[in-house]
């Protein structure tokens, strides 16, 4: 029997970082906003919708430009729910944030921004992630 095999096709144009940071999501903006030079600006709660009715609530900063963009999202989700799961990502449960990261200029490349971001004394630790690799990567390409 033949078998076809369904390729969905991401259209991913971002770089994705995990930060360990036990300080508040305001306080890391502030940190990265210093770093990298950008104005990270709290945004109104992202809410994504599964077709089994239930939804999740992301907490997140960004910075747009017409071509440079960052995304600070909260990994643990606001307000709870009745989810089992409360991580944006479950299967990064040691990254407390995540930063999509998308420069069309070459200024910033991620070897740069991970440099940078692994300077601020606040963050304990920061990686450069590999989307593909990622089972819930569904949850960032709202």
């Amino acid at each position: 029997m033949k078998k076809n095999k369904l390729d969905s096709g991401y259209a991913i144009d971002f770089e994705l970082f995990g930060l360990v940071c036990n300080k508040k999501e305001y306080k890391l903006a502030w940190y990265l906003n210093q770093a990298l030079e950008i104005s990270l600006i709290k945004q109104d709660d992202v809410r994504i919708e599964y077709a089994d009715k239930t939804s999740i609530l992301i907490s997140n900063f960004l910075y747009e430009t017409e071509y440079v963009f960052f995304e600070l999202l909260q990994n643990r989700l606001v307000g709870g729910g009745n989810i089992k799961n409360q991580l944006l990502m479950p299967e990064l449960k040691q990254f407390d944030y995540l930063i999509k990261f998308k420069d069309q200029t070459g200024e910033l490349t991620s070897e740069n921004v991970n440099a940078i971001i692994k300077e601020i004394p606040i963050i304990e630790y920061a990686m450069r992630l590999n989307f593909d690799t990622l089972k819930s990567k569904e949850n960032l390409l709202y």
